[in-house]
């Protein structure tokens, strides 16, 4: 789809921004203490101007080091709704990773998201598959953070077989929760799946659809803000039972110094 977008108005950037200094990096945290968990995700806002894209509108940001590992990328609005594709590409032929993304606000709920680039050259386009209307920004940004595995690692994961369903509740102490999907100790296959935030029956409030050619060298990892009392998540391998996956389902931020517990079900 993005492809087709090339007819219309494009515009790419040089990623140039700066490394962001220590202080820079977040944790995940509460009001009454430091979850000392790492984070891998970083302000960027301090560090990189954001881009307005029109609907219908398609934007690119090279990636000029073959040394940045990865980058960081943030969708926001003054409250529309945000209708996204996002392609990683490697050559004109080869695309590692896309996803789709839908938020129905994208001031209470924004895209924050990973995108590794492990191959150079390396650019990531961003389209507003929106209508003219339905205006986002799009940061894109190097960090210098590590991988979002690393930061999740010894916590326990969930395999998901192809064609699972597995879904997480979380209660009104979780502000958002962070998900990392990774095929690394399944195989290095690739991954298809669907992720869905929801708060009451069918009420879908942001949602991923994502594929990566390799599940291991690029893992898709993303934060979901969580307002509200009651928020799901729901964890969809869309590909057949021979390509499944390791999925992290993790508070990121909460209101209450005590850990917050996850109620899985729905398979």
């Amino acid at each position: 789809m993005i492809a087709a977008c090339l007819l219309q108005q494009s515009v790419g950037y040089l990623l140039t921004s700066p490394l962001p200094t220590a202080n820079q990096g977040l944790v995940a945290r509460s009001s009454g203490a430091v979850n000392m968990m790492a984070s891998p995700l970083a302000d960027i806002a301090a560090t990189s101007r954001a881009v307005r894209v029109e609907g219908d509108t398609l934007k690119t940001w090279d990636i000029g080091e073959e040394a940045i590992e990865r980058v960081q990328l943030d969708i926001t609005s003054d409250g529309r709704p945000c209708h996204a594709d996002v392609q990683l590409w490697h050559t004109p032929a080869y695309i590692p990773t896309k996803f789709s993304v839908y938020t129905e606000d994208g001031n209470l709920r924004p895209v924050t998201t990973i995108i590794e680039t492990p191959k150079h050259p390396k650019t990531v386009a961003v389209y507003n598959t929106g209508p003219q209307d339905f205006p986002f920004s799009a940061n894109v940004a190097n960090t210098g953070l590590d991988k979002a595995a690393k930061s999740l690692a010894g916590e326990e994961s969930t395999h998901v077989q192809g064609g699972q369903v597995t879904s997480y509740t979380f209660g009104a102490d979780v502000k958002s929760v962070q998900i990392c999907l990774s095929s690394a100790d399944v195989g290095e296959r690739n991954i298809k799946a669907r992720i869905e935030l929801t708060q009451g029956p069918n009420q879908v409030k942001q949602s991923v659809e994502m594929y990566a050619s390799s599940g291991y060298k690029n893992p898709f990892y993303i934060v979901m803000q969580t307002p509200g009392s009651v928020n799901t998540i729901r964890v969809i391998n869309q590909n057949n039972v021979e390509f499944p996956f390791d999925s992290w389902v993790l508070p990121y931020e909460t209101k209450s110094a005590s850990d917050s517990q996850v109620v899985m079900g729905g398979r």
